[in-house]
């Protein structure tokens, strides 16, 4: 009970024990304390460094010649002196803490351009430093697009961070992620989706998703530069109204959603298309080459030709554009 003052348990038996019987010696005590002689010498010295034994006057034995000072003043002085301690390390700390501060501010600084009332990082370090900063500081929700390739590699600066997201829903924090459909299939992401949402973290997807996108508490949404090249550098934003525009589209996105509990299983009904197949039939209507389409849907340029292979079989198309005109006759797009 004693150890912060600098007791430890044997010295503090010695010293109650003395507080009931202040005539007893080495001998004595080191009797009712079941221990050696040599310990309780040194519990005695130890006393004495933290002046709650003292000389006295007078001769005799040995053991008479030290005097043992009160509770009320000889503890009373310890707590005093670590009381002043405890200050003067309050103040190290809280100076400590400012000299972090100015470092983690640094450090996350690299790499950024500020122009206007928007902050700018380019290079894939720093925005990977950036979104590890304001994952770790967030204290209410993170709200985040991820349209991120199946084969995405693990360096991907925009890839979801499962540590820092579970210590966010460990502090009551709240996590909600958009997916595509496409990006569940690896067995690493099926183990990091499954982590996040047993901690809590909710998680739908969507066939197909415009760009990345993070929301920090509501206080600050982060983009990429280039929606075509989201590793090269992210901007920050911070006023309210584009905040209020960017938490609205999140809205819409997330309220057409599917839970990620309730994805389809694979089994359909013959002739009816999955929402990724109607996502892409109206890619093909607009006019997108295989490549940009197969981008938006995160999936390979093989995986994509092999949809458009499979649509026009049931669709008994030859062309692209007989496959066009065979969706928009259907009311597909």
């Amino acid at each position: 009970m004693l150890r912060v003052l600098g007791l430890d348990s044997g010295t503090e038996a010695v010293y109650r024990l003395m507080l009931e019987h202040p005539s007893w010696g080495v001998d004595r005590l080191a009797e009712a304390l079941d221990a050696d002689r040599p310990a309780v010498s040194a519990a005695l010295d130890k006393l004495a460094d933290l002046a709650l034994l003292r000389s006295g006057a007078g001769a005799g034995s040995p053991m008479h010649a030290l005097r043992l000072v009160p509770p009320r003043a000889g503890l009373g002085a310890l707590l005093e002196r670590r009381q002043a301690e405890l200050a003067r390390t309050q103040m190290e700390i809280e100076a400590s803490r400012a000299t972090v501060a100015d470092l983690v501010a640094d450090y996350t600084a690299l790499g950024r351009d500020r122009e206007g009332g928007a902050e700018r990082f380019t290079g894939a370090d720093a925005v990977h430093r950036l979104h590890a900063d304001l994952t770790a500081q967030a204290r209410g929700e993170v709200l985040a697009l991820v349209p991120t390739a199946a084969a995405a590699s693990g360096d991907d600066p925009w890839e979801i961070d499962v540590s820092l997201h579970l210590d966010l829903l460990a502090r009551g924090g709240r996590v909600r992620i958009l997916h595509l459909d496409s990006t569940g299939g690896t067995a690493e992401r099926r183990r990091a989706v499954r982590r996040l949402t047993q901690a809590g973290a909710e998680i739908r997807t969507l066939p197909s998703l415009p760009l990345q996108l993070r929301i920090f508490d509501g206080s600050g949404a982060v983009l990429p530069l280039d929606p075509h090249r989201p590793a090269h550098g992210v901007v920050v934003l911070r006023e309210p109204g584009v905040l209020a525009g960017l938490r609205a589209l999140f809205t819409h996105l997330w309220d057409e959603a599917t839970p990620l509990a309730g994805r389809d299983s694979g089994t359909r009904e013959p002739g009816s298309y999955s929402p990724q197949e109607r996502v892409l039939l109206q890619f093909l209507a607009e006019g997108l080459t295989d490549e940009a389409a197969a981008r938006r849907l995160g999936i390979s340029l093989r995986s994509e030709r092999r949809m458009i292979s499979s649509l026009s079989d049931r669709f008994g198309a030859h062309s692209r554009f007989q496959l066009g005109l065979q969706a928009a006759r259907s009311g597909l797009v």
